[in-house]
Parts: structure tokens; C-alpha cells; sequence
């Protein structure tokens, strides 16, 4: 039978778990996590069929590996496990930049395994904890996929109907278009909050601003529920791109700036009306889903997991040389 494991059994990797569960399967999933208590509680709730502490012992026998850990730790997993991989074993991640795992995949993983990149994009993710994992999670959300030029096809095909067995729509990129988009629409809102609860906490009349701080301010300073090591990393594993956005901002703050050094009520009101649209429409677009940019029919194949071992045998270096 075969076998897929996920690493990393908190929200994304239960929610994984528990989404593959539900299909008709002939494969099993096993699990693992640095944390006990995470491997016993995807067990308790079905997330997985059984666990093991060892990672090596969990992928040496595994078809496909999901990675649903921190960034950080993905080029460490990819070094530990990569002499035991099965031939043309398929990974994935669920990191929320490309490029460095794209180039982590490079340096570490074998020639005979495939890799292709993902990013799940929970409009409320951040919200939620690893007790809130679900098999309907995903439903109706964007799946980032990022192959690499040199991805095998079948590989596409097979990571394309993962995320659409879990109920997502997939979302086509190069490892470098995904990044220049997270920059301004995950690494940039994290900057501005970190830096706006930095300044007005470090500024003098700090002890009598908090008393007037209320809702708005908890939602402009509200940060993902990571730890600041995570959230350092998401910025600076994207400083090229956050760089150019804040380049943007500080001259979007100079124009309000300068607005109201003018006294031009009028155009204050034409940007918070425009604003106020704008977000409206994303809003709408967002519970809906209808991401018109975001159609492509995938390349079908026979069955979710009928030619997951058809191209076992072909390699990346392979695949390289016919491309020549």
C-alpha cells in the first residue's frame, strides 16, 4: 500500500490529514512532529493512521511527503532526510515564501525525488489552532503551486489534485512571481504592524496612548500568532521585495502627508473612499472565491493517486537532459 506522510501535524498538516481521510483511498498517511502531544492529538481526532517519532523511520517508505512546518526548518529536514528517500517520491511544503525552499530543494534533495512548492492561503488562518485542524479547511481557498521549470509534469499533476482532492483551487506560479506578491500581501502587513506597535510603544507618551488604544488599534497592531523569530523570518527570507513595497509606502505616506500639510480635505476623502471600495471588492472576492486569474484546467489524470508511482523511475537530472 502507499504511503504518504506529513510532517508537521498542527493546523495545516492535521487539516491535511483529516481532507485525505475522507477520500477512497488505497494509501496510508503517517505522521510526524518534533512535539508528542501534536502526533497524539492527530491520532486522536483521525488525522493520520499511525505515527512515528523517528523522521527518517517516517519517510523511508513514503510515495509523497507533505512538509507543513516553519520555514526555517525545512532546509534541516530536507539534509536529514535525503539519503533515504524513495525513488521518485514526491514532496511538498506548505511554506508561505518560495524561493527559499525552492532553492533548499536544490542544494539537499536527490535527483530521483520530485518537489514541488505550496502555499495554502487561509484568509483567516492565523486565527485558528492546531485543535481547530478540519478536512474542510482548505474548501474553496487558493493553493499557491510553484513547480520549478524542471518539475516533471506528472509531479504537477498529482500536486494539482492533492490541493483540489482537498477542495481548493489552485493557483499557478513561478517561485519568484509568488514571492514579489507575498511581499506586499503577507511580509509587508507584518512590517507595518510590528513597526507601528514598535514605534508608539517606544515613544514617550506610551503610558497614556495605551489608555486610548481600542479596537482599531488592536487590529492594526495584531500580529499572526507566530513566535518573532517566525515572524523576523517571513520579512527577511523576502527583504529584496519587502524592501521595494516599503520604498512604496514611504512615498504613499508622503502624499498623505503632504495632503494634509495642504489642508486637502478633498483628497483625503477620495482616497479613504477609494480605499474603503477597494477593500470592499477584495472582501467580496474572497468569500466568493471567483479568482477569475486563478482558472486553469489541470492535465487530469486517471484518479487522484493512479500515477502517483508511474514516473517513480524518472528523475529530475533526467528530465533536465530530455529538456536539452
Amino acid at each position: 500500500m502507499s504511503q504518504i506522510t506529513i510532517i508537521g501535524l498542527g493546523l495545516i498538516g492535521a487539516s491535511i490529514g483529516l481532507g485525505l481521510k475522507e477520500l477512497e483511498r488505497d494509501f496510508i498517511i503517517m505522521g510526524h512532529d518534533r512535539d508528542h502531544a501534536a502526533m497524539n492529538r492527530a491520532l486522536k481526532m483521525g488525522a493520520v493512521d499511525k505515527t512515528h517519532w523517528n523522521l527518517i523511520a517516517a519517510c523511508e517508505d513514503a510515495d509523497m511527503i507533505i512538509l507543513a512546518i516553519p520555514i526555517d526548518g525545512i532546509p534541516e529536514t530536507f539534509e536529514a532526510i535525503k539519503g533515504d528517500l524513495k525513488r521518485g517520491c514526491l514532496l511538498m511544503d506548505t511554506a508561505p515564501l518560495k524561493r527559499p525552499v525552492q532553492q533548499a530543494a536544490r542544494e539537499h534533495l536527490p535527483d530521483t525525488v520530485h518537489f514541488i512548492g505550496g502555499d495554502p492561503i487561509l484568509p483567516h488562518g492565523e486565527k485558528l489552532q492546531a485543535e481547530d485542524a478540519s478536512p474542510t479547511l482548505f474548501q474553496g481557498a487558493l493553493w499557491a503551486l510553484c513547480p520549478s521549470g524542471e518539475a516533471h509534469p506528472d509531479a504537477v499533476n498529482i500536486a494539482t489534485n492533492l490541493v483540489q482532492s482537498l477542495g481548493a483551487n489552485p493557483y499557478f506560479l513561478t517561485p519568484e512571481e509568488h514571492d514579489g506578491l507575498a511581499a506586499a500581501a503577507v511580509s509587508l502587513p507584518v512590517l507595518l504592524s510590528g513597526a507601528f506597535m514598535h514605534a508608539v510603544s517606544e515613544h514617550a507618551s506610551w503610558r497614556e496612548i495605551r489608555k486610548m488604544a481600542g479596537g482599531q488599534f488592536e487590529r492594526v497592531t495584531a500580529l499572526p500568532n507566530f513566535d518573532a523569530e517566525a515572524l523576523a523570518r517571513t520579512v527577511f527570507d523576502n527583504r529584496d521585495n519587502v524592501i521595494t513595497w516599503i520604498e512604496t509606502m514611504i512615498g504613499e505616506l508622503e502624499g498623505w502627508r503632504e495632503a494634509l500639510q495642504e489642508e486637502d480635505e478633498a483628497v483625503l476623502n477620495k482616497w479613504f473612499e477609494s480605499a474603503q471600495e477597494q477593500r470592499a471588492q477584495w472582501l467580496k472576492l474572497q468569500q466568493s472565491g471567483d479568482w477569475e486569474e486563478s482558472k486553469r484546467a489541470p492535465i487530469e489524470p486517471p484518479g487522484f493517486f493512479s500515477r502517483m508511482f508511474g514516473f517513480g523511475g524518472f528523475s529530475r537530472r533526467q528530465e533536465r537532459e530530455k529538456k536539452q
